[in-house]
């Protein structure tokens, strides 16, 4: 047998014996999952979608800001977080260390990225802020930055700059573009001798556009342009690789699209940037001889340490899944949801692009003369459907979801549209 199909009968047992809810009552059964699936058919995700405890009769359609984990996921972490509460011992405590460590290199395989440039944070912000802070900026640098950027890589930079003297410029993208070289050359162009950095949200959570991150970079770095990439809607959604990106900071959280625990965040930094930049937080296990990014950046006090044994076990998930299946199946819900919404609604406003290189796992919507407020509230109070306000109405549909679901929230917002 080879090693990738023992991963596989390992990950089913993983499945189908971990996972009990505290009553003892199983939370899901057996599912045979491909390793390698070609073109999984729908019986093929609704098996996925089983294996989250989602509560019946709700849709989740909001990844771009939490979603489940697998029911396994989050029993591992349970039962680890029991474990402590029996023994909060430094002995017991100790062992986290391994599973720290074991959860960097999880997240370095599932990136492409070496150990040594991972570091677990709280969340994406926080990543952020440690590279805001961490940057050697000085009066006379410029740092780029997107105006659709979350507000952790766009007014920490402001409030910075006011401290320090430097200057921020703020870009616009065209509301409708016409092919990511467009998207792309708005960056480039705004490049001085003055620009020390360029950071953006790899995909905007307000808008759904995705901007060309690798051509970005490519084009920054042959400038000598540092880039920051803000992957808080892209890792888990979309298949990362980052020294193929080419970015030399990028920032992301767990618990959005790569459906682990809340409160872990990941930094990553290109191994040639990391003594460039400056320690902003210093815990009771600081090492001033740290060189890895997890030990010169991240050593944050007390954590919740048993939420870093879910981080390998749902990087495995994915990974059995395959990763460009996982980003294969969110691009066909979104896009089956922005044909639908076309077709049923005919004055409805798509914010985010239709096409395929400009757009990911987010659909961020209007329709004129409606209160979208009342349409985001009655989504929930009345069908169960779990999205954001966000410009409108901002659906980011996952693997736990199904076409059929599509169909019922599309089916919501025409009842409550009509």
């Amino acid at each position: 047998m080879d090693k990738h199909a023992q991963g596989r009968r390992h990950f089913i047992r993983q499945l189908t014996a971990a996972t009990l809810t505290l009553t003892g009552a199983p939370v899901f059964a057996e599912v045979s999952m491909p390793a390698t699936p070609q073109q999984p058919n729908e019986a093929y995700w609704e098996q996925i979608k089983r294996q989250f405890s989602v509560a019946p009769g709700k849709i989740m359609m909001n990844a771009a800001n939490l979603c489940p984990s697998p029911a396994f996921v989050l029993e591992k972490v349970l039962e680890h977080s029991r474990q402590l509460n029996r023994d909060v011992s430094f002995q017991y405590r100790n062992l986290f260390n391994d599973e720290r460590s074991k959860a960097i290199q999880a997240l370095a395989d599932y990136t492409g990225a070496a150990p040594e440039e991972i570091g677990i944070t709280r969340n994406t912000s926080e990543s952020n802020f440690l590279v805001v802070n961490g940057l050697e900026l000085k009066s006379g640098d410029e740092v780029i930055l997107w105006d659709q950027n979350h507000p952790s890589n766009d007014v920490t930079w402001q409030k910075r700059a006011a401290r320090f003297g430097f200057t921020v410029k703020r870009l616009a993208t065209p509301a409708n573009p016409g092919t990511v070289e467009e998207l792309a050359s708005v960056f480039i162009k705004a490049i001085t001798p003055r620009t020390r950095l360029i950071t953006f949200s790899h995909i905007s959570n307000t808008t759904g556009v995705a901007l060309p991150a690798q051509l970005i970079c490519q084009q920054a770095r042959a400038k000598g342009v540092m880039t920051l990439v803000d992957g808080a809607q892209s890792l888990g959604s979309m298949t990362i690789n980052l020294p193929e990106l080419g970015c030399d900071f990028f920032t992301a959280s767990t618990h959005k699209w790569l459906m682990g625990p809340m409160e872990n965040g990941l930094l990553y930094v290109r191994k040639e940037r990391v003594a460039s930049l400056h320690t902003s937080i210093i815990g009771g296990t600081w090492k001033s001889t740290g060189v890895t990014v997890d030990d010169k950046l991240c050593t944050l006090g007390q954590r919740n340490d048993p939420t870093l044994v879910g981080l390998p076990a749902v990087a495995e998930f994915h990974q059995m899944i395959g990763k460009p299946n996982v980003e294969a199946r969110v691009r066909q819900l979104t896009q089956y949801l922005k044909e639908q919404l076309q077709q049923q609604i005919p004055n409805v406003v798509l914010t985010t692009p239709m096409s395929p290189a400009m757009s990911a796992g987010i659909v961020v919507l209007s329709v004129p003369g409606k209160d979208m407020k009342d349409v985001y509230t009655r989504l929930y109070t009345s069908f169960g459907i779990a999205a954001s306000g966000t410009g409108g109405i901002r659906l980011s549909p996952h693997v736990y979801n199904t076409l059929a679901d599509i169909d019922k929230v599309v089916g919501a917002i025409v009842r409550l549209c009509a």
